[in-house]
């Protein structure tokens, strides 16, 4: 297949998913497995995982139409995010799908609502803010400042939101959403989380539905925590308050559901020697890997051409760097240090690569890349054809 592309290994999907599925019900046993759609919403993967039973959790109004032109009923949505279309909010809650709360127009909305339909009872989730760093001062946040979403539980913020809800003779606080990002991404997090979801529904006398943890997991990766780890911990911490034939844990998995089973395979094309060092240029980039230029680690295997130059003939060279395609200078991946010479024809194949990044890629100098599925029987599924100039001129005027 004609490089740079993306491939999608059904087997290692189909791993996470069960290990998700498992720890759920063995530590929980009442659950509802949603995916994070704006990690990665390539409608093939969309589509699998809409037929594996999970829920499409979803933050804005183009995803919302995506989830549904693929198949997702409005009763099979989770509906979070700061900023919610009036209408889809409407819809979700009339056909019992799930939404959390998070801004101060919900609250209008809401009470509309609720005069609009006194015969209907509503159940509303709240995303809820606290200071994880206090209760976790070892963790390394994803921001220093803390999360920016939700209503404060600390300043009252929250009070203020569950007591205007509870002024609404139809409508309930049903769910707590408590998702809080930490870089450590450790056990003891979710287990604060679930901590948290226990002191607020104690607090305020909340009966309450689910328990919405989010996502932030570890993925992929065998010298981490998995799921069975963080399911455990808050099964065990939930069952201080909840009874789980109650109350539902929801889980929100993005990266940690897909990281393991996609690779991102790209060509070297052309060697350059440029006074003391050697460049290896190959047809993908940093722009389809890290285009936000954050990362300066790329988990990576070598698949050498030996047609062209058997392994054995070939020199050991002291430093070669692999760059990109792009006319940019800091489209330079990692350097190989005391190794076997890199030669155009050969494969660098960059593991656990596409959760975020596939639907980050811009359209910079090259477009999208092909996506591949590689069936459990080995067959190959085109999931999207590369990007050329038909696509990209689509709905331009001149």
């Amino acid at each position: 297949m004609q490089t740079p592309f993306y491939k999608i290994s059904e087997t290692k999907l189909q791993y996470d998913i069960n290990l998700l599925k498992q720890a759920l019900k063995g530590n929980w046993g009442n659950y509802i497995a949603g995916y994070s759609v704006k990690t990665n919403s390539l409608p093939w993967l969309l589509t699998y995982l809409k037929q594996e039973g999970f829920w499409a959790e979803v933050v804005s109004s183009t995803e919302y139409d995506l989830v549904r032109r693929l198949g997702y009923e409005d009763a099979k949505i989770i509906y979070n995010g700061p900023i919610k279309n009036k209408e889809i909010f409407g819809r979700i809650l009339t056909a019992g799908g799930y939404l959390n709360m998070d801004s101060s127009e919900e609250l209008d909305w809401i009470e509309e609502l609720s005069r609009s339909y006194p015969d209907r009872q509503f159940d509303v989730g709240l995303r809820v803010n606290f200071d994880i760093a206090k209760h976790c001062p070892a963790e390394e946040l994803a921001e220093e400042e803390g999360s920016r979403f939700g209503y404060c539980y600390e300043n009252g913020s929250l009070k203020q939101v569950i007591q205007r809800i509870r002024s609404l003779p139809n409508v309930r606080v049903a769910g707590l959403h408590l998702h809080s990002a930490t870089k450590s991404r450790s056990v003891g997090v979710y287990g604060v989380i679930a901590g948290m979801a226990v002191r607020i529904a104690e607090e305020y006398q909340l009966n309450l539905s689910y328990v919405d943890v989010g996502g932030g997991f570890f993925g992929g990766r065998d010298d981490k925590p998995d799921y069975r780890d963080y399911f455990k911990e808050i099964g065990s911490v939930l069952r201080e308050y909840f009874d789980p034939a109650e109350t539902k844990i929801i889980a929100e998995p993005g990266i940690s559901l897909i990281s393991r089973a996609i690779v991102f395979e790209t060509t070297v094309k052309d060697i350059k020697n440029i006074r003391n060092h050697k460049y290896i240029v190959t047809d993908g980039s940093r722009t389809n890997l890290n285009p936000l230029v954050t990362r300066h680690i790329y988990p990576h295997h070598i698949i050498y051409d030996e047609e062209t130059c058997p392994l054995d003939m070939r020199m050991t060279e002291a430093s070669q760097w692999v760059c990109g395609f792009t006319c940019m200078e800091y489209d330079r991946l990692f350097e190989i240090q005391n190794d076997k010479a890199l030669m155009p024809g050969d494969r660098i194949v960059y593991d656990v690569a596409g959760g975020y990044t596939m639907c980050l890629n811009p359209l910079f100098i090259n477009y999208l890349p092909a996506v591949w599925a590689e069936r459990q029987d080995g067959r190959l599924f085109l999931a999207r054809a590369a990007w050329g100039n038909v696509e990209y001129l689509q709905k331009n005027y001149w």
